[in-house]
């Protein structure tokens, strides 16, 4: 360690040497001239220059660096299920699967490797508990009602994202009783991850037994879309045999497919294809017939509530300069039958040409003109181009429920493009800096959410998307915002290339390529680029009464829900209509698996969507007291109109998984370890396992700065020195 002084003084160093002589000349003459020569006075003298001596040593603002070398521990995290779950035991004459984590807690590698490194030991079931000693730890009771392994284990590495973590053990059964399938546990993980068998295997009597896991499928479609839904189904006790699991339309049976599970466990995903030929509501209900023996029925059956709606709508392309872009994208404008399409190119002069029906207003883009549309496609037009107050007419035509795509380019992504406009607020792209332009040839695919997106759902007459044509630019540099969904992205880094997000009541998109007309010439998959921009733009489509003056949207904060939960049901009132009375009352009438219908007032409150705006909204929290299909309409009065919102339907499943007797999943458990180069450990291995750890310690180099002026000791000498010869002063009665 060494050491450094320092004076931080900002009046120059003349000028307080300059000062201080001025003050001792000062308090010599003063002495000489006033007292008498005596030792008093050389007493007084002395602690006068005393004084001025200290008030020089804080005048120059002294201060001492030192370079201080750190060794630094890792850190070892525990992560410790405390769900229900974990009191599970397959007889009675056996240990349950929270003794067995208790047991492995109680063993030495604690001692061993926390003399090497920090071990923090986190609680969880439904959401992340704090950090508890081991004794704490040792002393809780696993009762939470469920399990979020997922949630948990991503919050918790995130929290410890940038330091030094030579390893996670998970003590947990691996249910997750909020995902639908594994498939996460196989993903990244910034450090080894240990799981420790919790009961033997092979030692569950298996009961015949099959059940819906989960139902998704598009709830809101516009007529004439096929669309997939696709159903989880598992079990066990089956026999190998397969099972029928039937579609419904309210009592009509629509399709039925056979699947096979194994008869030791497991799950299955299937897809039926729906058509929707009329609007209206329609309840979709799937069922597994009980097996032969089976007991537990209740879980059978799994029904969901689709809205199918009509669409005439108008679209308003404004471009830049031509480019190839461009040209494409209109001619697929004028293919598309559920469109009406106005385009407008700029031309010489910074003049807009119109393709499609003639109009000479539609760039300005003001309230009354942004009302007739109900989709906006920007093209490659930087912030002087559109203009502030195109632009906020945009944001609100947004909020209030229009959609708007962000085809840009490279004046449109620049630094002086859409970001330096009020569009930067709807943006589903984050900028870590300018979007910088990169040539190349970019495999790209969908994502998770790109999979099960209506705008990559194929039909009958369209090819699936099994592979998608590659791109040759790519605007690099931003993230997609917490709320946006990512469709495609770059293999194998994940760069974003076409982002959606959810704003107020409308929808935004991002494309972050200028090469996306070569989609056109891909020979491999009929026409990509056309089938792409038909399915986007039926996504894209609201209702013909959508954009109207007051609307009522009703929400909720999950849609996979048992017997047991609450469920938050939220709405806003929006529309073109700025103006809402503040006494506005908002009721929610739900009609619950009996058909009757109970009121509810909705409290107003503060809603926080996932991007972390919040808006002054409605809510209630509600909690089910029977298994079943729900439906939930928000209602309002303003000025003499009822307003409904669109009805909201969710599905309460007739158990509890905490408490449904099951095998721990050692497979998600062995995935975990897989996925980040851990080990999964038996009991009996897990001591020397983690006791075998190799800790790497490291060092950090800091700066140590101490004051050596603003502290204690030289503030208590100058005010005892003032005060003493303040005081002696008046004792010898001198002036």
């Amino acid at each position: 360690m060494t050491g450094e002084l320092i004076f931080e003084h900002t009046v120059a160093l003349p000028w307080i040497i300059a000062a201080m002589i001025l003050a001792v000349g000062v308090a010599l003459f003063t002495t000489w001239r006033y007292l008498p020569r005596n030792r008093i006075a050389l007493g007084l003298l002395l602690l006068r220059l005393l004084f001025l001596g200290l008030f020089l040593w804080c005048l120059l603002m002294p201060i001492l660096k030192r370079a201080v070398t750190e060794t630094l521990k890792p850190r070892f995290l525990v992560a410790l299920d405390t769900s229900a779950s974990m009191t599970m035991a397959p007889a009675p004459d056996r240990s349950n699967r929270w003794a067995v984590a208790q047991s492995v807690l109680r063993l030495p590698w604690t001692q061993a490797l926390g003399a090497q490194c920090a071990v923090d030991i986190y609680p969880f079931a439904g959401e992340l508990d704090a950090k508890r000693s081991l004794a704490e730890s040792l002393a809780l009771a696993p009762s939470g009602d469920n399990t979020r392994l997922r949630a948990s284990l991503k919050k918790l590495t995130d929290r410890y994202k940038g330091q030094n973590i030579c390893g996670l053990l998970v003590l947990s059964d691996g249910i997750d009783t909020r995902e639908v399938n594994d498939d996460w546990a196989s993903g990244k993980w910034p450090c080894p991850i240990y799981t420790v068998r919790l009961e033997e295997p092979g030692i569950w009597k298996v009961e015949p037994d099959v059940r819906v896991d989960s139902v998704a499928t598009p709830r809101r479609v516009v007529i004439g879309w096929d669309t997939e839904l696709k159903a989880t189904v598992s079990g066990q006790g089956t026999g190998g045999q397969a099972i029928d699991v039937q579609l419904y339309d309210g009592n009509r049976l629509l399709q039925e497919a056979p699947v096979t599970i194994a008869a030791d466990g497991g799950s299955r995903e299937l897809t039926f294809r729906l058509s929707h030929p009329e609007t209206g509501n329609f309840t979709y209900k799937i069922i597994i017939p009980p097996l032969a023996r089976e007991t537990r029925t209740n879980d059978n059956t799994f029904a969901v509530s689709v809205q199918v709606i009509d669409t005439k709508n108008r679209l308003l392309y404004l471009e830049g300069i031509p480019r190839y872009e461009s040209k494409f994208l209109v001619r697929a404008l004028k293919r598309a039958k559920e469109i009406t399409p106005i385009c407008f190119i700029r031309g010489p002069g910074g003049r807009f040409l119109s393709y499609g029906t003639r109009s000479t207003s539609a760039p300005e883009l003001n309230a009354s003109i942004l009302s007739k549309f109900k989709i906006i496609i920007l093209g490659d037009l930087d912030a002087d181009e559109l203009g502030k107050e195109r632009a906020q007419a945009l944001v609100k035509f947004v909020e209030t429920g229009g959609s708007l795509v962000l085809l840009g380019g490279a004046k449109a992504w620049g630094k002086h493009g859409f970001a330096a406009t009020p569009l930067a607020t709807i943006m589903p792209i984050k900028q870590t800096g300018t979007l910088a332009l990169q040539e190349g040839r970019f495999n790209v695919g969908l994502t998770r959410e790109g999979r099960s997106h209506p705008a990559f759902l194929a039909d009958d007459k369209q090819t699936p998307w099994t592979e998608i044509p590659s791109v040759l630019s790519v605007f690099q540099g931003g993230a997609a915002t917490p709320g946006a969904m990512t469709l495609i992205a770059t293999d194998p880094d994940s760069q974003p290339v076409i982002i959606a997000q959810h704003y107020g009541q409308g929808k935004v998109i991002a494309i972050l390529t200028d090469s996306l007309w070569r989609w056109q010439l891909n020979p491999g998959q009929g026409n990509p680029y056309y089938q792409f921009w038909t399915r986007l733009l039926l996504w894209l489509s609201p209702a013909e009464g959508d954009l109207r003056e007051y609307q009522l949207d009703l929400f909720a904060d999950s849609e996979r829900l048992f017997l047991g939960d609450t469920i938050d049901l939220q709405a806003r009132l929006g529309g073109t209509e700025t103006l809402i009375p503040q006494d506005t009352t908002v009721t929610c009438e739900i009609q619950g698996p009996d058909k009757r219908r109970l009121p509810f007032t909705m409290a107003g409150q503060e809603v926080m969507t996932t991007t972390g705006k919040k808006f002054p909204g409605y809510g209630f929290r509600f909690t089910p007291t029977a298994p079943g299909l729900y439906k939930a309409i928000a209602l309002a009065q303003l000025n003499g109109k009822k307003i409904e919102s669109t009805p909201y339907s969710f599905f309460i499943k007739p158990f509890t998984p905490e408490s449904n007797p099951r095998p721990a999943n050692v497979a998600v458990l062995k995935a975990l370890t897989a996925a980040s180069h851990g080990q999964f450990c038996e009991p009996a291995g897990i001591n020397d396992v983690l006791t075998s750890i190799q800790v790497k310690t490291s060092e950090e180099e800091r700066i140590n700065i101490v004051s050596l002026w603003n502290i204690l000791p030289i503030i208590i000498c100058l005010m005892s020195l003032l005060a003493l010869e303040w005081t002696y002063r008046k004792v010898k009665n001198m002036a």
